[in-house]
């Protein structure tokens, strides 16, 4: 079996760094209702995605994630600092990132990208919208795209 037909019968661990609970729980309805196996992690402040990310404390058996979903508002360390951290690393910075954010001040997309982010989207009002932008992602990053190949 070839790399593509692998990465079509695997299941996607994906990780979204959410602080808003209502906004988290809708991006898990979403994914559930897609057809692509996907593990979706949640956390909601810039230290625990560090520490998910670099399987530290609570984190350490955490799967490295296929897909980073970034929100820029967070407790603690903040999404910039959290790309920041990922991009400066070798190991981490294969890793998509997806900046979904609130905000749609020009600085902050600019400051994205300059950090490298694969994308900058901002984060949807209704339940619509959020099965929408999952399935657009689901359709672009897990089904089209070739994603770097999982450590062995």
């Amino acid at each position: 079996m070839d790399e593509f037909t692998r990465q079509q019968h695997r299941t996607y661990d994906i990780l979204l760094v959410e602080p808003e609970p209502h906004s988290a729980s809708r991006f898990i309805n979403s994914f559930e209702a897609t057809e692509i196996p996907n593990d979706v992690t949640v956390v909601s402040t810039g230290n625990q995605a560090l520490d998910y990310i670099t399987q530290h404390g609570d984190y350490t058996e955490a799967p490295p994630p296929d897909l980073i979903l970034l929100d820029l508002h967070l407790p603690e360390s903040s999404g910039i600092e959290i790309l920041t951290e990922l991009k400066d690393r070798p190991e981490l910075r294969l890793i998509p990132v997806l900046v979904l954010t609130s905000s749609d001040e020009p600085a902050a997309v600019t400051r994205s990208y300059e950090l490298h982010a694969n994308a900058y989207v901002q984060k949807p009002d209704s339940a619509d919208e959020f099965d929408q932008l999952v399935d657009a992602i689901v359709e672009f990053w897990l089904k089209l795209v070739h994603l770097p190949p999982k450590e062995t």
